[in-house]
């Protein structure tokens, strides 16, 4: 008899439901396309965020297909330059050492992972234009 390993998340409906909750309403331009059904794939978001003060940028989101969301990159369009940044140009939201409340979690949902991303392109451009600059 085989052995049923993790289920991928985004094929439970109902899980995948509670995770997005909201998002879509809130950003109209969000797409959503995954790459297979088994949890190697990925899943992958991609809108258009506001930034506070700043232009809106375009972010892709891509997430694992596993029994949990689990964030495997995030990008965004416009400058590069900035500390919080993997050598990729891919975003550091958060570190791995910042206390649980700076930090998402699956159970957060979207739109929180969402918010996280507005807050950081929001410190990037500000510092841009302030330290970068000067």
């Amino acid at each position: 008899m085989r052995r049923r390993g993790s289920q991928p998340w985004y094929g439970n409906t109902r899980m995948r439901l509670r995770f997005e909750r909201g998002a879509s309403a809130a950003h109209p331009s969000l797409n959503v396309s995954c790459t297979g059904r088994s949890t190697r794939d990925t899943v992958t978001y991609r809108l258009v965020v506001a930034v506070p003060f700043y232009e809106p940028r375009r972010v892709n989101i891509v997430l694992s297909n596993s029994a949990t969301p689990t964030v495997r990159t995030i990008t965004a369009d416009g400058p590069t330059e900035s500390p919080h940044r993997y050598q990729d140009g891919s975003l550091c939201v958060w570190r791995p050492d910042d206390p649980p409340h700076r930090r998402w979690i699956a159970a957060d949902g979207l739109m929180a992972l969402i918010t996280h991303i507005g807050h950081h392109l929001y410190f990037e451009a500000h510092w841009r234009e302030t330290t970068a600059a000067g």
